[in-house]
């Protein structure tokens, strides 16, 4: 089959020439490879793009080779039948199918497509993107939209403000109603009467005044005592400059750092040194060092913990004898064999994961450290409790082996050591007396030993009886909220490993203060802006300093 390929050159001035060129062959290939019948140099061809085959009655067949398709006669196909006069796009190159001349049995003409060419056929096949593009004016729609939106938001809501009957109407409607003016939804504590517009706003258009809050919270603390904290800015603020509502459940509390930073920086000039606290604004960068509760006695005995700032010799006195290193040892010899113990064998969240339980001694060291006192008595033991309850005890037990006999022991009396059966005859009064008295004197012997060589001695302080008053015992009393004015809680941390917190791994005695400084947290939290860490606010660990005494209304 002989084609003709006809190129149109385009010269200056608008002149165009044609050069020619034969074809031999049932189809004519189109693309950038250089076998193709039809070769394109643009980049935007396929190496095989597209074919065309001629058909009989002068009819071609167009196939695109390509995913993407190609454009005939302005639309996009995969293949079709055409006639002459066909167009072909194909990146910047249009091919024209003819009438194939004498001794020909098909023709194509190509052309470039120049820029001013492509911009229109983009333009035209492009959609209106803008108002200038279509009939539609803008003027007469924006007057319509203005005048919709002034009579449903501002024109018809007002109406059913002051008409009860026009908002009970519109409320059976789709139609806007005061409610179209709710700027967002309410705290969780306000919405029982969400509906009730008057209860903070008793005047249309009027912003919340302190007496709307006061009417319902009359009896909340102050905020600060103006005493401890005399800045007239903090007691003449309206409530509204700190608790906005409408900004949903997290609204009413203020989280920001400069709640807090506004205040708490300059403070020895703010307060003319009369402040003991440093000043805190980020957390990251300036906040003072942590204060913890340290155990301490008065001189009655009465608990009452020192507030200080942990320093190198900073010791807890506790009142307790531990050593945290030998019980993380592995492997411990225990009654029950060999034992690993790790921080939450004795160490377990309260139910709310804020503190630590209390340390109980039946449930955590009675497995290992037993109270027992008398080896022909192993399963009996002592309680762990006040020295006169063990007393007591010791005094009883005691008491009941004398009486009933069969003592192995050489210092109590022959009736004593002897086995008392049924049908004896019963102990004299003197012999009474005198198996009290060895009762007496081997409970004072074995409360020695408990006291102070086998049992009390191992975790607390014995000091010995005197003459007016028996053995004495340390209190014991670990701070258990450390932090006096912060709050931090163990359930938030537990992705953590207790050590890297506190270094109890390498803490012979009880004394050592466990507690992490400010150095630590700084590893994962920083100010408001975190950066790469948590970003840690004011609020997270303290709460705002309202005063236990005062109330807002006497103000």
């Amino acid at each position: 089959m002989r084609w003709l390929i006809r190129r149109v050159l385009k010269q200056g001035k608008g002149a165009v020439s044609y050069e020619e060129d034969v074809h031999f062959g049932d189809t004519l290939t189109i693309g950038r490879a250089a076998d193709q019948a039809i070769f394109l140099s643009d980049l935007r061809a396929a190496l095989n793009h597209a074919r065309v085959s001629a058909e009989s009655g002068g009819r071609y067949k167009v196939e695109s080779l390509i995913l993407a398709g190609i454009r005939v006669n302005g639309q996009l196909t995969y293949g079709i039948d055409v006639g002459p006069g066909a167009t072909i796009e194909i990146a910047g190159t249009r091919l024209v199918l003819l009438d194939p001349p004498r001794d020909f049995d098909a023709a194509v003409e190509i052309s470039t497509l120049d820029k001013t060419e492509q911009a229109a056929e983009k333009a035209k096949r492009s959609k209106p993107t803008t108002l200038s593009q279509t009939w539609i004016g803008k003027r007469v729609p924006s007057w319509l939209l203005f005048a919709t939106i002034l009579a449903l938001g501002l024109v018809l809501p007002a109406l059913s403000h002051f008409s009860a009957p026009l908002a009970k109407l519109l409320a059976h409607s789709p139609l806007p109603t005061t409610r179209s003016w709710n700027p967002g939804p309410l705290d969780a504590a306000h919405r029982f009467f969400g509906d009730d517009c008057k209860q903070c706003h008793p005047r249309a258009f009027l912003t919340v005044r302190d007496e709307s809050c006061l009417a319902c919270h009359s009896t909340i603390a102050a905020h600060a005592d103006p005493g401890a904290f005399n800045l007239p800015a903090l007691g003449e603020a309206r409530c509204a400059s700190c608790h906005q509502d409408h900004l949903g459940p997290a609204g009413m509390v203020r989280t920001d750092q400069r709640l807090c930073g506004d205040c708490h920086t300059n403070l020895p000039a703010r307060t003319q040194n009369a402040s003991r606290l440093g000043d805190a604004t980020d957390f990251g960068t300036n906040h003072p060092p942590f204060r913890v509760r340290l155990p301490a006695w008065d001189a009655n005995g009465a608990f009452a913990p020192q507030v200080a700032v942990p320093a190198a010799g900073t010791r807890e006195n506790s009142g307790l004898k531990f050593n945290h290193e030998k019980h993380l040892k592995p492997d411990l010899n225990t009654p029950k064999g060999k034992q690993t113990l790790v921080c939450a064998s004795c160490h377990k969240p309260d139910a709310g994961g804020l503190a630590m339980k209390p340390i109980a001694f039946e449930t955590m060291c009675h497995d290992c450290h037993t109270l027992g006192f008398d080896t022909f008595a192993p399963d009996r033991e002592v309680p762990h409790a006040k020295v006169a309850e063990v007393s007591f005890m010791l005094d009883e037990f005691y008491a009941r082996r004398a009486l009933e006999g069969g003592v192995e022991d050489r210092e109590a009396p022959g009736f004593v050591q002897t086995r008392r059966r049924p049908g004896d005859p019963p102990l004299s009064r003197q012999e009474q007396t005198e198996a009290l008295a060895w009762a007496r004197d081997k409970a004072r012997k074995v409360a020695d030993s408990v006291f102070t060589g086998r049992a009390c001695v191992t975790c607390h302080t014995v000091t010995p009886p005197a003459a007016d008053r028996g053995y004495r015992i340390a209190p014991v009393r670990v701070a258990g909220v450390w932090y006096d004015t912060a709050r931090f809680s163990h359930n938030k941390h537990e992705t953590m490993s207790c050590k890297d917190c506190h270094a109890a791994a390498t803490s012979p005695v009880a004394s050592d203060l466990l507690i992490p400084d400010i150095a630590n947290c700084r590893q994962c939290h920083a100010g408001a802006r975190g950066g790469g860490k948590v970003a840690s606010t004011c609020i997270d660990c303290h709460a705002y300093h309202q005063s236990t005494t005062l109330k807002l209304k006497t103000l």
